[in-house]
Formats: C-alpha cells, structure tokens, sequence
C-alpha cells in the first residue's frame, strides 16, 4: 500500500475547528451581551456581576489550555519520541 501525502490535512483540520469555535464565542459572547443589557435596562440592576463566575471559570480555562500548549511546544522528549518510535 501507498501512503499518501496528508502533513496539511491536519493544519486545515486545525484551522476549521478553531475558527468555527472563535465564529461561535464571538456570537455567542454577543448574544449573551445583548440579554444582559436588555436584562439589565428593564430591572435597572447592574447584571454584569452575574457573570463574574462564569468569567472566573474561562479565565481558568484559558490559562490551562496555554499552559498545556507551552509545556507541549518546550518539551523536547514529546519531539524525539514522535520522530524515532516505529509507527
């Protein structure tokens, strides 16, 4: 069997998920934006407190995923074991 050339496959797989996840928290950010603010001149109450959890809990995410992504890209082991096990 041939195998076929698929190194830009996984760069495009990639790109997809992570633009159609940025198109999908933008309008997602945005919707609960505006439900907030209409939330917010019907009572009068400053809602944006609510959202302080929520918030905590991204930020966290956040760091976790960065911190997963560095610790991968700066560790050298990860590198020399996918370049010399067999497949």
């Amino acid at each position: 069997m041939s195998e076929r050339n698929t190194q830009g496959w996984f760069a495009v797989g990639i790109g997809l998920i992570i633009s159609g996840g940025a198109i999908y928290g933008l309008l997602m950010i945005l919707g609960i934006g505006f439900a907030i603010g209409e939330a917010s001149n019907q009572t009068g109450a400053p809602i944006l407190a609510v959202l302080a959890i929520p918030g905590l809990m991204a930020l966290g995410f956040l760091i976790l995923l960065a911190k997963v992504i560095v610790d991968r890209l700066g560790n050298a082991e990860d590198d020399h074991y996918s370049k010399t096990v067999d497949k």
